[in-house]
């Protein structure tokens, strides 16, 4: 069973969240949780081999967030997070 992980934050719920992840599951970046990509780039970067990784474009436009070209992590708009929730049987938010 395939579950979608939202992560509004880095620190606690970003760590809760790599803890837990299986294989067919995907992580969205959103909101404060698209600084991952400064803070937890080394992480994810051993991450996106196994799980894809997604982060949500508006925020990172709302935040200047700019190295996302360096990770192997898809930009997507709000249709595409649609999309991804209906694509996994679970969603699992982090905060």
């Amino acid at each position: 069973m395939s579950t979608l992980h939202t992560v509004n934050k880095t620190g606690q719920a970003l760590e809760l969240c790599l803890r837990s992840l299986l294989l067919g599951d995907a992580i969205l970046l959103i909101e404060d949780g698209v600084y991952a990509l400064f803070e937890a780039s080394e992480v994810l970067r051993e991450v996106i081999i196994d799980i894809p990784v997604y982060v949500l474009e508006a925020d990172i436009l709302a935040r200047g967030v700019s190295n996302r070209d360096d990770l192997d992590i898809t930009a997507m708009n709000y249709e595409g997070f649609v999309e991804l929730t209906e694509a996994h049987e679970k969603i699992l938010s982090w905060h």
